[in-house]
């Protein structure tokens, strides 16, 4: 009998304690108790500082495309901006090209104009309008290439004649035909101009030296 009582109580035990277990099994993870929780909790956090790991290298992706199309769209707009320049001073070029011809005739003929003609009315609204048009070219950054007395630079100027000179040393620029413009620092046209070959007995000595 004593046997039967202890055997009953033992299977009680047994029972209740399944009965903590499997409540314990169906309560949320931060509510249970004993190895298991501690087990669980371990597992979930691996997996979060996995999902982490998985985000920061996916937002990392994302910054550096974000960087390449924002230096390609910066590079982009630079280009366009430089050829919108480009552009802008050809057609300005090209328009301020077209009165330089205009601006010649005005200059020659106010310098072949006699002396006798210049207080004339004719003549003062041709200067007049000389100086209307200097002042537009003006406007527009248009200056003349400084040529007579330089020494020959063909970036600036065309060579159009050589002649000797005892006024001007050899490679110099004697006489300046057509003058020559910039319109900023790049080339309108260049100045047409005549060279110094040097003095002629500096030629008649270097001519006798190399036929020694």
């Amino acid at each position: 009998m004593k046997d039967e009582k202890s055997d009953a109580k033992l299977s009680e035990q047994q029972t209740d304690a399944q009965s903590k277990a499997d409540v314990n099994e169906t309560k949320p993870p931060e509510q249970r108790t004993g190895v298991q929780q501690k087990g669980d909790t371990e597992g979930l956090l691996e997996e979060l500082q996995e999902k982490i790991k998985d985000y920061e290298a996916e937002i990392e992706d994302l910054l550096d495309k974000y960087r390449r199309k924002a230096a390609a769209f910066s590079n982009y707009r630079k280009r366009q901006e430089r050829e919108r320049d480009l552009q802008s001073i050809r057609l300005r070029g090209e328009v301020l090209g077209e009165l330089l011809p205009i601006a010649d005739d005005f200059r020659r003929a106010l310098q072949n104009l006699p002396d006798q003609a210049r207080e004339k009315e004719w003549a003062e609204g041709i200067l007049l309008i000389q100086r209307k048009l200097e002042r537009l070219l003006d406007k527009y950054e248009v200056t003349p290439i400084e040529a007579l007395g330089e020494p020959f630079d063909p970036h600036y100027h065309s060579a159009l004649l050589q002649a000797e000179s005892e006024e001007y040393p050899a490679g110099t620029v004697m006489e300046e035909v057509e003058k020559g413009y910039l319109v900023g620092d790049r080339v309108l046209r260049p100045a047409l101009v005549k060279v110094s070959l040097g003095p002629k007995s500096n030629r008649d000595e270097s001519a006798a030296r190399d036929e020694t």
